[in-house]
């Protein structure tokens, strides 16, 4: 089996979300539920159509496959967890294009702000390289260094880096479903206080309780549903597991090699491409991304984004949805719901949809980049 053979075959017929925030009356099991009811309703499918079930533990405790299958009460033909939105995806789409299951589920839920939950340990593991003794003890601090390392490199500045808050703001603003929903300019953010320099409060993603669910099914099926949804038309991944010292362990050496996967099994183009979607736990995650994937040259990003060109209106908007430090901290689930949202012309407002949103991109990860997904999603029906 080649990676041709698993594309242009998987659709993406459901979507179901929950409010974001605080949700203290649920557990993540709840709340995971909760969403794959919405995407069920949204698909026209029935529980019972179901045949695959593919659940991410949640952080904050919860999303145990045998716990979620029997509160279900479901008897899918194949049962997983899963580490990531991006695997769940890439693993429903081997089930689907090899005829193993008929129609998929991934679902994630949590309630990690009820639970107070705190990311006290290095994205780094916690051996070899002794991180934490130097001060590393939080995933924050491995993305402020990485933006140090691209400030003494290319001379990126913190003024550049406000650009990304800046836009993803102004996306959360027209979002419903964002956390916050206020704007600021780049100027102001420089007002932000610093939480590890150089980076300041907007640049963290929040710890908030949410869940989200999809429903996936061929091609084929999805032509006899209401919403057949966008097809999976590309698909990239990597895992890398180098130590802080390698010279490129600050530009998520992961990635590269997932965007040589990606655009080597389609003819979509970077130019094809309506809207980016990028996992950005921080922000300068996505001047990484916009390198790696080819958008623009290494070294080059933090000012390839300035005047507006990540924002809604531009040629290719980059989370605009709000991201992960205005939407919900989600990791990574947000991003395929609102680019389904978005290529479904369902995005609530006319000043939030993207005009003719016909091909997307999404890009999702795990750690320190230590292993990333990645996926265009198209209106090929």
């Amino acid at each position: 089996m080649t990676v041709e053979s698993l594309l242009d075959k998987v659709n993406v017929v459901g979507i179901g979300a929950t409010p974001q925030g605080k949700l203290p009356e649920y557990d993540g099991d709840d709340i995971a539920i909760w969403a794959l009811r919405e995407a069920i309703k949204d698909s026209g499918l029935k529980k019972e159509d179901i045949d695959g079930l593919l659940v991410q533990r949640s952080f904050g405790g919860g999303g145990e496959i045998r716990e979620i299958g029997h509160r279900l009460g479901m008897e899918p033909r194949y049962a997983h967890n899963v580490d990531s939105h991006g695997n769940a995806v890439h693993h429903a789409t081997m089930l689907l294009a090899t005829g193993l299951c008929n129609t998929v589920a991934i679902m994630y839920g949590t309630n990690q702000r009820t639970n107070r939950n705190k990311f006290t340990t290095s994205s780094y593991h916690g051996g070899g390289n002794f991180d934490e003794v130097y001060g590393l003890s939080n995933p924050g601090a491995v993305a402020a260094l990485n933006y140090r390392r691209r400030m003494k490199d290319y001379g990126a500045t913190e003024y550049q880096l406000g650009a990304i808050a800046v836009a993803q703001a102004k996306g959360a603003s027209l979002n419903p479903l964002a956390v916050y929903r206020d704007t600021f300019t780049q100027d102001e953010y420089m007002d932000f206080r610093y939480v590890i320099a150089p980076l300041r409060l907007v640049d963290f993603s929040m710890v908030s309780d949410g869940g989200f669910a999809m429903i996936l099914t061929t091609r084929e099926r999805a032509r006899d549903l209401p919403k057949p949804g966008p097809t999976i038309m590309a698909m990239g991944a990597q895992a890398s597991f180098l130590e802080m010292s390698h010279p490129d362990a600050m530009y998520h050496p992961s990635q590269p090699s997932n965007a040589k996967m990606l655009w080597g099994h389609t003819d979509i183009k970077h130019d094809d491409i309506n809207a980016l979607y990028i996992q950005d736990a921080y922000t300068p995650n996505v001047f990484a991304a916009l390198e790696n994937y080819g958008f623009c040259e290494r070294g080059t990003a933090h000012e390839w984004a300035q005047g507006g060109r990540l924002e809604l209106g531009s040629s290719m908007p980059v989370n605009c949805h709000g991201g992960q430090n205005r939407l919900s901290y989600m990791v990574g689930w947000h991003n395929t719901y609102d680019a389904v949202t978005q290529l479904r012309n369902e995005a609530q407002t006319r000043e939030r949809q993207i005009p003719n949103a016909n091909t997307v991109m999404v890009t999702v990860s795990g750690g320190h980049w230590e292993h990333t997904y990645s996926m265009i999603y198209q209106n090929a029906m």
